[in-house]
């Protein structure tokens, strides 16, 4: 495949140092070099050499066409830099040269290397970053460095196959006891029909089983009692199919369990959310995907799963738009937690948020809708335990809705229309309620399973949080209590789909239902709080109502968190003014996930609402 190759001026040589076999820094920055050679033909060189691969369609290359490539690669790559310019490696047709002009651009460059060689379209490299060395070409990795403590491990496709991921074992070295995640050159994917998501960096909660990586649980006596997972959860394996690249799994809570405080995280710490003074709570069980999402621009996406909340309050605290789906709308949706686990994903902007989602729900049977709902739901009871400067974001959302779909909001009350229509007489909403949600869920099965695993391996009992999957002296639900929920849980869906989130052929749910994120109370939620309700924790529902975030749990219906805004407060660790994410909740009927995606951002691009969040210590 190696044609003519041509040696330039020697170039003063680029302060490239090998950390290790793996890993490459050049300046400041750090590299993955794979061993997998993507051409098998040694280069003469003793350290691995920055080099640029470019493909021309012409015979002859002219200076002007390679500015533009070289600047197009700069702008859409965070991988390439003009220290790959210290060799070329240019594909082409038979006999692709270099114009003279070219060749004055290049000669200034005083590259090492120019080599030139004969590709067709169906077997030349794509163009970008690369590393030379005595073996062959390797692809440029990125490393960048968790700080945000998100992630329990960075990943990278085998060599074996695209299908198996294997631990990253290289580190950027810049910072002790930090995991560094490598990333893959943008300018190596171009996502297609088939494959829309390439190239895509996805972060993916613990909880799901990948090929060839350990699944902790959040537990690191899970994860020693059980080997590298042999295969791929449904829902992970229709990413990776449609194209992309998972960098790495994302830390949650001990067995997805409702824990928020850095004291209430035994096993592994609790990331850090970037928001505001950095040291309010990221969120439960998906608190890795949704922290990770919040600090890092070369992530584009993260998944996540939702139980109780653990979509929608790592969404709302870190400032991201994120969904919880509809019950069995993933494929395999993901884990050992009971019949409430549903997948969902995390996104920076309307745009992501949609197309990820869109692939994601590939295979489902869900169906796409771009008309939408002419009602909006307004449950005054879940604006009322809240600040009420932390409400004003929302109101502002919600009339944005309002002046999109046409219509005014109807004002409803859940518990005062469910005593008058269930037939119960005054058992209120939430006394029916109460113990659907613990009956139904029962996840005593897996916890026993995996205790008397660990106790066969290891002759003791695991550590086991009594707020996660029950304590070492938790007996399963009996069938009747299992019954029970089974049957309330029905009920509720067909009372919640009747008065609330009924279907519609031509825009899929007659009606949205909006209420804010009710998670912190609208006020700061510090990390090194010692209860869930310290320092804001739960808002708790007026008496005698559901609790906000059970809503769409109990009928199984999609419920998205959206960022709308910032308030201000005075943090007592900065002692300066900062200012904490605001989320607006939005439902919609059972399987109407893809429409509520095309909502959010018809409604960014035809009005003001928001488009897109930034990362770091503000969302605007």
């Amino acid at each position: 495949m190696l044609g003519r190759s041509l040696l330039l001026a020697a170039a003063a040589a680029l302060p490239v140092h090998v950390i290790a076999s793996s890993v490459v820094r050049i300046r400041d920055i750090a590299y993955y070099v794979p061993d997998k050679v993507e051409v098998d033909k040694p280069f003469d060189v003793k350290e691995p050499l920055p080099i640029t691969v470019v493909t021309s369609t012409k015979k002859s290359i002219s200076a002007a066409w390679l500015n533009e490539t070289i600047a197009d690669f700069k702008a859409k790559d965070d991988v390439y830099s003009e220290d790959f310019l210290s060799a070329f490696y240019f594909q082409g047709p038979e006999g692709v040269t270099l114009a003279s002009d070219a060749r004055d651009l290049v000669h200034n460059l005083k590259p090492h290397l120019v080599k030139f060689s004969h590709s067709s379209s169906h077997d030349a490299l794509p163009d970008g970053p690369y590393f030379a060395t005595r073996y062959g070409l390797h692809r440029a990795w990125r490393l960048y460095d968790d700080f945000s403590n998100s992630f329990v491990l960075a990943s990278v496709p085998s060599d074996e196959s695209s299908d198996i991921y294997e631990p990253l074992a290289a580190n950027s070295g810049n910072q002790l006891g930090v995991i560094s995640v490598a990333v893959p050159s943008r300018l190596f994917y171009t996502p297609t029909a088939e494959k829309p998501l390439a190239g895509y960096r996805v972060g993916v909660k613990d909880e799901y089983d990948i090929n060839g990586l350990i699944t902790t649980y959040g537990s690191r006596a899970y994860a020693k009692t059980y080997p590298p997972a042999n295969q791929t959860s449904g829902v992970i394996q229709n990413l990776i199919d449609q194209g992309a690249i998972i960098v790495g799994k994302t830390k949650l809570s001990l067995f997805a369990g409702a824990l928020f405080t850095a004291s209430e995280w035994a096993d592994y710490e609790l990331p850090v959310n970037v928001r505001a003074d950095t040291y309010q709570v990221p969120g439960a069980s998906s608190a890795g995907s949704g922290s990770s999402m919040a600090a890092y621009d070369w992530l584009d996406n993260t998944i996540g799963e939702d139980t109780g909340g653990s979509m929608r309050f790592p969404s709302a605290l870190n400032g991201v738009f994120g969904i919880r789906s509809s019950i069995n709308s993933t494929n395999n949706t993901a884990t050992k937690f009971g019949p409430f686990d549903v997948a969902g994903h995390f996104a920076r902007d309307v745009d992501s948020f949609n197309t990820f989602g869109s692939a994601m729900y590939r295979g489902s049977g869900l169906k796409n809708y771009t008309k939408f709902p002419t009602k909006i739901l307004y449950p005054q009871e879940y604006w009322v335990n809240i600040a009420k400067n932390y409400t004003a974001p929302g109101e502002e959302y919600v009339q944005k809705l309002e002046a999109f779909l046409g219509v005014n909001r109807t004002i409803v009350d859940t518990n005062k229309l469910w005593l008058k229509t269930s037939g119960h007489g005054n058992v209120s909403i939430a006394d029916y309620f109460k113990d659907t949600y613990t009956y139904v869920q029962n996840s005593y099965t897996f916890s026993n399973d995996f205790k008397a695993d660990y106790y066969e391996k290891f002759g003791s009992y695991p550590y086991m949080s009594v707020d996660t999957v029950g304590s070492n002296s938790t007996e399963p639900e009996s069938k009747a209590k299992a019954k029970l929920g089974k049957d309330q849980r029905e009920e509720f869906q067909s009372w919640y789909r009747k008065y609330f989130l009924g279907s519609d052929d031509e825009t899929c749910s007659q009606t949205i239902v909006v209420f804010p994120f009710n998670g912190n109370g609208g006020v700061p939620w510090y990390r090194d709080a010692t209860t869930k309700d310290s320092a804001g924790g739960f808002a708790a529902a007026p008496e005698g109502y559901l609790s906000w975030n059970m809503l769409s749990v109990l009928n199984g219906s999609p419920e998205l968190a959206v960022p709308v805004g910032e308030v201000g407060y005075t943090s007592k660790i900065s002692l300066v003014e900062e200012r904490i994410p605001v989320a607006l909740e939005i439902q919609a009927a059972y399987g109407c996930d893809l429409m509520l995606l095309n909502l959010v951002r018809e409604l960014a691009y035809n009005t003001d609402a928001t488009k897109s969040v930034k990362t770091g210590r503000f969302l605007f």
